[in-house]
C-alpha cells in the first residue's frame, strides 16, 4: 500500500502514520497534512459556475485534494470506456490539469453500488446493446420483501449487487480505466455497500441482496434446501443459522469486489491510493465490513463518514475506525454543507484533533463558497502539525522549502546545531548529501504519492502540464518545484533528480521525431538533460553520442548503410 517509504534510510523517518522527533523537542509529520472536500462538478472548467471557481475558494482554504465525482448513478465524468460518459468532454482529466495550478491533487470519487437514479443509469441493468457489454440485469440487488430493486429510502436510487463475480469484474475494469489517468492521485470507492433496510416492521434487517445470482450461489455451498429466500430472511428460529451464514456470505462477497477494485488498480499503478468512504458503526443491512478491508490490505486510506449530530458521535466515530484501521491511514469525513443539527466547522475540526486525526474531507464543494469557512479551515491548517520538510511552516511542502534546505546546504556539510537541526534528517550531527537525499524523497512523496516511486508515470503526468502557470491565488502550481509561476524545463530538470525509476534518455533534442546527428548539433547549442539526472552538463553530450553510435553500430549490422 502507499504508506511504505522507500527511503535509503531507514532510520530517518518513523513508521507511515507516526512523527518526527529533534532535539529540540519539536515533533513534525511524516505524511503531508490531507485537507480535502468532495464535489460534484458540472462538466465545465471555466464560467463561474466551473471548476476553476471552486478551486480557487479551495486554495484559498488551504485544500490540498478534491474528490471528483467520478462514478454518479452509473456514468463517468471521465471518457466513455467501462462505463458511459456523462459529458463530451473528459471532464476528470480535465480537472487534474487544472486543480494542479493550484496545487490540488485529484481523486476519482466513485459510487460503486449505486447504478442508476431514476432512468439515469438503467443502462447498467438491462440487455447488452449490440456491441456494447456493460450491463446486465442479473447485476441487480433485489429485496426480499418486494422481490424489485431499490436503494436508500429513496424511489429513484438501484443498487447494484457488488457480490456479483459480473459487477466485480467491470468494476475492476472501470478501476484499471482509472488507474490510467495521468496525475489522478487517488481512487475511492463510496456507496460500497447494499442499501439501508427497507422495512422495520419485519424480521429480516438485511433484505438485500436476494437476487437470483446470489439465491443460487449460497445453496451451491450450503444445499439446494437452503434457498436464502426461504430460510435466511429471520434472525431467529430455524431461520437463524442460515440468516447468519447468508449475511457472512454477502460481506465477503462485497469485500471481494474491494479487493477486484484493488487488484484493477495495482495491476497499473500500486502507488495509486485507494480510498473507502464507509460507516464507522456497522450497519447490518449495508454487510460493509471494512475491518477486512483494512486487515486484508484491500484498502489504503479509511474516510468515516462521521455526519452526527455532536462533535462525541466525531470523536467516537474516528476511536472505533483507528481501533480497527489496522494501521490504514484514518481521515475524518465531516458534513459541513447545513449546519442545522451539526456542529459548526470550528467545532468539527476541533474533535477531530482532540482524537489525533488532523486529516479530513469536507461534503461538500459549497461550503467553501462562505468566506467564514474557508478562512477556518486555513486557520486550522496552519495551527496543526506540519510535515518534517515544510520548513516556513505554512502547511505546505514545495518550491520554498526545497530553496530554505539548499540555503543551509549546497555542497559543503554544515553542523546541525540550532535552527540547522530540523535539516539533518539521518540525526548524524551533519547535513551533508545524505539528507539532501532524504529531503527529496520527501519532496517526491509530497507530491507524487508515499510509495516514493517517481517514473515514467510521475514524468508524464508532469509533461502534460508543461508550460502552465499557477492558477489565480498564491498557491504555487503542483509541478512548480522552482517557484517561478509556472511549469518549466527548469522544473523537469528537478523532476530529473527525484526520479526513482528509469525513464531512459531524451536523446531527441532537436524534437524533430528522430534520433541523428542533429540532435548532436542542437546540444551544442541549446543543452538539454539528455541522461535526466537533474543537471545539464558534459554527460549529456557523452551520452548522446554515446546512443548516435550505438545506431549507427545497429545500422551497419542490419545493412542499412
Amino acid at each position: 500500500m502507499k504508506g511504505r517509504l522507500a527511503l535509503t534510510t531507514a532510520a530517518a523517518l518513523v513508521a507511515f502514520a507516526g512523527i518526527v522527533e529533534l532535539a529540540d523537542a519539536q515533533t513534525y509529520r511524516v505524511t503531508r497534512q490531507m485537507r480535502g472536500v468532495w464535489i460534484r462538478g458540472n462538466g465545465s472548467i471555466s464560467g463561474s459556475g466551473g471548476m476553476d471557481a471552486n478551486l480557487q475558494n479551495f486554495a484559498a482554504a488551504g485544500i490540498t485534494d478534491i474528490y471528483l465525482d467520478t462514478l454518479y448513478s452509473g456514468y463517468t465524468v471521465g471518457k466513455a470506456g467501462v462505463f458511459r460518459s456523462m459529458y463530451p468532454n473528459d471532464f476528470l482529466q480535465q480537472t487534474i490539469i487544472a486543480a494542479a495550478r493550484y496545487g490540488i491533487r485529484v481523486h476519482a470519487w466513485c459510487e460503486s453500488a449505486l447504478l442508476q437514479y431514476g432512468s439515469f443509469g438503467a443502462y447498467n441493468f438491462t440487455v447488452n446493446a449490440p456491441g456494447e457489454s456493460t450491463g446486465n440485469p442479473e447485476w441487480k440487488a433485489i429485496s426480499s420483501r418486494t422481490g424489485l430493486g431499490g436503494g436508500d429510502a429513496d424511489p429513484n436510487m438501484v443498487f447494484g449487487n457488488l457480490a456479483h463475480p459480473g459487477l466485480q469484474a467491470k468494476l475492476r475494469a472501470y478501476f484499471t480505466e482509472l488507474a490510467g489517468y495521468k496525475g489522478l492521485f487517488g481512487i475511492q470507492t463510496d456507496y460500497h455497500r447494499y442499501p439501508l433496510d427497507d422495512s422495520s416492521s419485519d424480521a429480516n434487517p438485511a433484505p438485500w441482496s436476494f437476487d437470483t445470482y446470489s439465491r443460487n450461489a449460497f445453496m451451491a455451498i450450503y444445499g439446494a434446501n437452503n434457498d436464502p429466500l426461504l430460510k435466511a430472511i429471520s434472525t431467529s428460529g430455524s431461520s437463524g443459522t442460515q440468516y447468519t451464514n447468508f449475511l457472512n456470505w454477502r460481506k465477503a462477497g462485497i469485500t471481494e469486489c474491494a479487493r477486484q477494485m484493488k487488484l484493477g488498480i495495482d495491476s497499473v499503478d500500486s502507488g495509486i491510493e485507494f480510498s473507502a468512504a464507509m460507516f464507522a458503526v456497522p450497519v447490518t443491512s449495508k454487510c460493509q465490513d471494512w475491518g477486512t478491508w483494512a486487515t486484508n490490505g484491500y484498502i489504503d486510506w479509511l474516510i468515516p463518514m462521521c455526519y452526527g449530530s455532536s462533535t462525541f458521535s466525531i470523536t467516537n466515530d474516528l476511536t472505533i475506525v483507528k481501533n480497527a484501521s489496522a494501521g490504514r491511514r484514518v481521515i475524518a469525513g465531516l458534513y459541513t454543507d447545513s449546519t442545522s443539527g451539526h456542529p459548526t466547522m470550528q467545532q468539527q475540526l476541533d474533535a477531530c484533533n482532540s482524537v489525533s486525526v488532523q486529516d479530513w474531507v469536507f461534503f461538500s464543494g459549497p461550503t467553501f463558497t462562505s468566506a467564514a469557512n474557508r478562512t477556518t479551515a486555513l486557520n486550522v491548517m496552519l495551527a496543526s502539525q506540519k510535515q518534517r520538510g515544510d520548513f516556513n511552516n505554512d502547511g505546505y511542502l514545495d518550491s520554498a522549502d526545497w530553496a530554505a534546505f539548499r540555503a543551509v546546504y549546497n555542497g559543503t556539510p554544515v553542523s546541525s546545531g540550532g535552527a540547522n537541526a530540523r535539516f539533518n534528517y539521518n540525526g548524524d550531527g551533519f547535513i551533508n548529501e545524505a539528507d539532501w537525499s532524504l529531503f527529496k524523497q520527501e519532496f517526491a512523496r509530497n507530491i507524487f504519492g508515499e510509495d516514493n516511486t517517481v517514473g515514467q508515470r510521475e514524468f508524464d503526468a508532469f509533461m502534460q502540464c508543461m508550460n502552465a502557470l499557477q492558477g489565480t491565488s498564491t498557491r504555487k502550481h503542483l509541478y512548480d518545484f522552482d517557484g517561478s509561476g509556472g511549469v518549466t524545463y527548469q522544473d523537469q530538470l528537478r523532476l530529473h533528480q527525484l526520479l526513482t525509476t528509469s525513464i531512459g534518455n531524451d536523446n531527441d533534442v532537436n524534437r524533430d521525431g528522430k534520433i541523428d546527428i542533429d540532435d548532436l548539433y542542437k546540444q551544442n547549442q541549446s543543452p538539454l538533460d539528455v541522461n535526466r539526472d537533474g543537471v545539464v552538463d558534459a554527460a549529456d553530450t557523452a551520452s548522446l553520442e554515446a546512443t548516435l553510435r550505438a545506431n549507427e553500430w545497429q545500422d551497419m549490422r542490419n545493412g542499412r548503410w
